[in-house]
């Protein structure tokens, strides 16, 4: 998938973006006024469950959440750890944190200060010494992303690595109570998660959105940067409300997809009154559906696809790997786990 438009809106102290492939719209995010996930913290410990190596930490003045620890972990109540928020929560559920923190790239990952080496799958010889060239002058253990091989600019990679090493020592330098490194806005991990097409454009409102897309266009190798002052947006966000608000979609096909969230678990139920398609071929068809739905409302934790029963093991399988590929396309790491007993296909999204 290739993004060739993506319109970033600032709408009082709410920012969306709205991102087209094709011109078809694939995906939207939504920044809240709060800490961006992937904030790294020194937070207090409050409470403490040395059994469970479980604790509660307040890593703003007011704001708490609860952690896992590791096992060998020696700390008491009242110490300071570091933390990263993965996730900001919302009105049902408290935000999470991790112990630990990493910084992520659109090319590596930092992972920690030691060991110092790359770890990278299925490059060629020589990317893979110019990246031990790198780790020397910035060492450090790092993860090469996947979107990196011979044919990307080379440089790029090794900017970011620079640019990442630094951000890491300044965070080390401000090891004391609070917010330590503010995090990244949703619109930047879009940007940062998904490909862009040649001469794909980028819009925004705001100044400080744009004076920041600005700072990454040549790292991240964005064609068109736009500014337009007078884009409102408020026709983008009130159909992307009413496209939350409506729980069915009605596909060309005949068939229909009805999407009921409810205590964090999602169902995506097919529906093929209207459709003359045998059910193991219309199973197939709708996946692209899915797919963009699931994208396109942000749907995350348990997600379950109750298909047209009575497939196949062979049938299964087709729709297994045909799920697995689209989601290599995604903001998040996402699993398909397979079908039930009850013949439900069982996704996990992770939050992001």
């Amino acid at each position: 998938m290739l993004l060739n438009k993506v319109i970033i809106v600032r709408q009082a102290e709410h920012v969306y973006a709205f991102a087209y492939s094709a011109d078809k719209l694939v995906f939207v995010t939504h920044d809240l006024p709060s800490a961006a996930s992937e904030s790294i913290f020194y937070a207090k410990i409050t409470k403490l469950n040395a059994a469970n190596h479980t604790a509660f930490v307040e890593y703003l003045p007011g704001l708490s959440g609860f952690i896992n620890l590791p096992p060998k972990l020696n700390v008491q109540s009242g110490s300071l750890l570091p933390v990263q928020l993965t996730w900001q929560g919302n009105e049902q559920k408290q935000v999470k944190l991790r112990y630990g923190w990493s910084l992520i790239g659109k090319y590596v990952v930092y992972l920690a200060e030691i060991p110092a080496r790359i770890k990278a799958t299925d490059i060629s010889q020589t990317l893979r010494d110019k990246l031990t060239q790198v780790v020397q002058e910035f060492p450090a253990q790092w993860v090469l992303r996947s979107c990196v091989d011979d044919k990307l600019d080379f440089a790029v990679v090794a900017e970011e690595m620079k640019d990442l090493y630094q951000q890491v020592l300044t965070i080390k330098a401000n090891a004391k109570r609070g917010q330590v490194y503010a995090g990244i806005a949703n619109y930047l991990k879009l940007l940062r998660s998904l490909k862009l097409a040649g001469n794909c454009e980028i819009i925004s409102n705001d100044p400080l959105i744009h004076e920041q897309l600005l700072a990454y266009q040549n790292l991240w190798q964005i064609d068109i940067l736009s500014f337009d002052p007078k884009l409102n947006g408020a026709e983008l966000i009130a159909e992307y409300k009413h496209l939350l608000a409506s729980s069915l979609v009605n596909l060309s096909n005949g068939a229909s997809l009805e999407i009921n969230t409810l205590s964090g678990i999602s169902l995506i139920d097919v529906n093929s009154n209207q459709s003359n398609l045998a059910g193991h071929k219309l199973n197939f068809l709708v996946l692209d559906a899915i797919y963009q739905q699931i994208c396109l409302r942000n749907l995350q934790g348990i997600i379950l696809l109750d298909l047209v029963k009575n497939m196949s093991d062979v049938e299964q399988q087709r729709i297994l790997l045909y799920l697995t590929k689209l989601f290599k396309n995604d903001l998040t790491n996402t699993k398909i786990l397979g079908f039930s007993h009850s013949g439900l296909c069982e996704i996990i999204r992770n939050k992001f």
